[in-house]
């Protein structure tokens, strides 16, 4: 076990996709973090309100989706990234 309760978390794939569903604020822009990808190492947020435009496979515009951040939470060696520091939770800090 880590000394860290930032480290026990990304190391926990049960913990990590308790996270989906939880408002967060990431540099000052409210979003819903809607998936976890953990063979990539990667959070999805989807923006609160904001939409962008997303092509089909010949490039045309068909249909507006949510602003999505795809955010990679640890790095090659295990560690936390810096996402973690420009990220605040709604609903109160990380329980650690």
């Amino acid at each position: 076990m880590s000394d860290s309760p930032l480290q026990d978390l990304i190391e926990d794939e049960s913990a990590m996709r308790l996270l989906i569903g939880r408002r967060v604020n990431y540099i000052e822009q409210a979003y819903v973090i809607t998936d976890y990808v953990p063979d990539e190492d990667l959070i999805i947020l989807s923006a609160d309100g904001e939409e962008d435009h997303q092509e089909d496979s010949y490039g045309r515009t068909t249909r507006l989706v949510p602003k999505q951040q795809e955010l990679r939470f640890r790095d090659a060696e295990g560690h936390p990234t810096n996402i973690w520091e420009e990220l605040s939770f709604v609903d109160g800090p990380l329980q650690g």
